[in-house]
């Protein structure tokens, strides 16, 4: 029985001999996007059109080991990591990695070379759950595809690793987690070994990470991973101690750690060293409040909260307060009384006045409410009953149309306030009146509000908003304006220009009842924000729009149906009159 078990023996290793076994012995990949740490994603992908590009240097020293005394059969690996990765869309992000293998020493047997190519992988991410929600959320899958060379030990079959990563930013660290499971073909090494178990197969993986978040300078991250092969080998788990440090668009890099049990394939030590270019900074926090940001990067934020932004700020880090003189420069001034006036211009510094009155406070002798600085005539009061103006005075409405005489353009015939007093006038003579008319000058359709049919409108005037025919669209979670609304926000710029009798337009913005209420009417309010901030630049004076966040206070359907709450996500445009 003996020299039957020694002939097969001699047989295998004579098998072996001639043909050495081949697998892909990479367990762990750099990330080609790097949202996360080094090697480990933290739910997110990137944006659309963001890449990152980049190579590691390698090494590995003991693949292939048993845990007897004898010597790993693979003992160092040398090679480059190539790898890039691009977000086609928001929620959508493909990537690639390529080993190449300079050197490789060890046991004869294996045929080792000394150089070879690993097998190429391939991989997607689909983000389910973005950073605005409680934890960020991605499904991944990766495909090895077998024409690694034999002497980099390149598998003969194709592997696929599908993946789940979970994570989370904070103001100063991120975290990250990911679970795995590794499909290629089994190759068994225990005819080299002598250990019946020593296969390399499928696994499981599970990692976790914590990584530093920094503007600029280094970061330090640190991950555990944990292979569970599926073939009978040993449960292994590598630590990787790692420092990213970016220089403009260029990211340094450099990990190292050790690998504990998991024979025959887990490594005794496995270390990265290379450069990263992407055209976003991996290392950087999108610009929110509350979290570390780099104030030349963030000058839409307000990091002192004194409502003066960064970008204008003269003192970003020092809140001008209620009890200080709060002006457009961000920085605070003395002001005793509060009033808004500093004490080297305020003439009552010890009483709270307005600005407008060098910080005295204003009187009204004749009380109709109109202050004497701005009362024609401060002793007598204008008739609550009659038309109350701006000038203090009584004045009548002849025409009893409701604009006062004074600012009647047609004082003697009962017109419009819209009007400036006057009957609505149709100056083109195409049917459509010019308080209504987008062309006012220009003879066009009554279907297109006045103007030729060549210059297709998105803007109809009413009585009380400037009823919009399309929505203004923005990027899921921002207040940034998508380009397919310049056309229509164009449009009500044009509208507002040729119509100089509408004094001022509420811009509002509104959201449904999904998620934090807070946080739905601080966006409203941004993105209120950012359409007055659109038509401001086409020429509209700022004094005619004024821009209010409702949140989900103002439904305009029912938010119980998605179509609803669709139509609930909105921004309105209404005239206010006086």
């Amino acid at each position: 029985m003996k020299r039957l078990l020694a002939a097969l023996v001699l047989c295998s290793t004579f098998a072996l001999a001639q043909t050495p076994p081949r697998a892909d012995l990479e367990q762990a990949w750099l990330d080609p996007a790097g949202r996360g740490s080094l090697l480990t994603g933290n739910g997110l992908t990137l944006e659309q059109l963001q890449f990152r590009v980049g190579a590691g240097l390698t090494y590995t020293y003991g693949n292939l080991r048993s845990p007897d005394e004898s010597g790993p059969l693979l003992r160092d690996r040398l090679g480059v990591q190539l790898f890039g990765a691009v977000g086609l869309l928001d929620w959508l992000e493909l990537g690639a990695s390529l080993p190449i293998y300079a050197y490789q020493g060890g046991s004869s047997t294996l045929g080792l070379q000394s150089a070879g190519i690993g097998n190429p992988w391939l991989h997607a991410k689909f983000q389910l759950l973005g950073e605005s929600a409680p934890v960020a959320l991605s499904v991944g899958l990766g495909v090895g595809i077998p024409v690694g060379t034999a002497a980099a030990q390149g598998n003969g079959g194709i592997e696929v690793a599908p993946r789940v990563q979970i994570g989370k930013v904070f103001s100063t660290f991120q975290l990250g987690g990911e679970v795995g499971f590794m499909y290629r073909p089994t190759v068994d090494y225990a005819a080299l070994t002598g250990i019946a178990s020593d296969k390399v197969g499928s696994a499981v993986w599970v990692a976790g990470t914590v990584t530093g978040v920094n503007t600029s300078g280094p970061r330090g991250e640190f991950t555990v991973r944990g292979t569970i092969p599926v073939t009978g080998a040993r449960v292994g788990v590598e630590g990787q101690l790692g420092v990213r440090w970016p220089v403009g668009p260029v990211e340094l890099f450099a990990s190292a750690g050790p690998g504990l049990g998991g024979e025959p394939n887990t490594p005794v030590v496995r270390a990265y060293l290379g450069l990263a270019y992407a055209n976003v900074a991996m290392t950087q926090p999108p610009c929110v409040e509350g979290r570390e940001y780099d104030l030349a990067t963030c000058p839409e934020l307000d990091r002192d909260g004194d409502g003066v932004l960064n970008g204008v700020d003269q003192a970003p880090l020092v809140a001008e307060d209620k009890d200080t003189f709060q002006d457009e420069d961000g920085v605070p001034d003395l002001d005793n009384d509060a009033d808004g006036v500093p004490d080297t211009d305020d003439a009552c510094r010890d009483t709270r006045g307005v600005k407008a009155n060098k910080g005295c406070p204003d009187v009204d002798t004749d009380k109709d409410l109109i202050v004497d600085r701005l009362d024609t005539c401060p002793a007598v009061a204008e008739d609550k009953d009659g038309f109350q103006d701006e000038d203090g005075c009584p004045e009548a409405d002849n025409d009893g149309d409701g604009v006062l005489d004074g600012k009647d353009q047609c004082p003697l015939v009962a017109g419009t306030a819209r009007d400036q007093g006057c009957p609505p006038k149709d100056t083109d003579a195409d049917g459509v009146v010019d308080s209504e008319d987008n062309c006012p000058t220009e003879a066009g359709v009554k279907d297109n509000s006045g103007c030729p049919a060549a210059k297709k409108q998105l803007v109809v005037i009413t009585g009380d908003k400037l009823k919009i025919l399309d929505r203004v669209y923005f990027d899921t979670g921002k207040a940034s304006i998508q380009k397919r609304s310049n056309a229509l926000l164009d449009n009500v710029a044009q509208v507002l220009a040729t119509h100089g009798e509408i004094k001022l337009v509420q811009i509002e913005g509104h959201t449904d009842n999904s998620g934090n209420a807070e946080k739905n009417k601080k966006l409203s309010q941004e993105r209120a924000d950012a359409v007055k901030t659109y038509l401001v630049k086409k020429t509209v004076e700022a004094a005619r729009l004024r821009a209010v966040g409702f949140g989900a206070e103002k439904p305009a359907q029912p938010n119980d149906t998605p179509a609803g709450r669709d139509a609930n996500r909105r921004v309105e445009f209404n005239i206010v009159t006086e």
